[in-house]
């Protein structure tokens, strides 16, 4: 029996859409099979959950440091 990645609680979490480039979907599939292992199944979805969790640190991470217009900081 295949197990899926962890899932956030739902009571946690809203849904969205919004459109993405084609090209996306391929490495989100690719980077989906790569990361899967016998007994659990990474979908494309949790990659994609995974990338924007991601790069939402890295973009805190990147602002953290710079100041505003204003001269205070970001």
């Amino acid at each position: 029996m295949q197990h899926a990645m962890p899932r956030p609680a739902s009571e946690n979490t809203f849904q969205i859409t919004f459109k993405i480039p084609q090209q996306w979907i391929g490495h989100a599939d690719a980077l989906a099979a790569s990361m899967s292992r016998p007994g659990l199944t990474v979908t494309r979805t949790d990659v994609l959950r995974t990338a924007l969790a991601t790069g939402l640190a890295a973009l805190e991470g990147e602002r953290a440091g710079k100041p505003t217009k204003k001269g205070g900081r970001a």
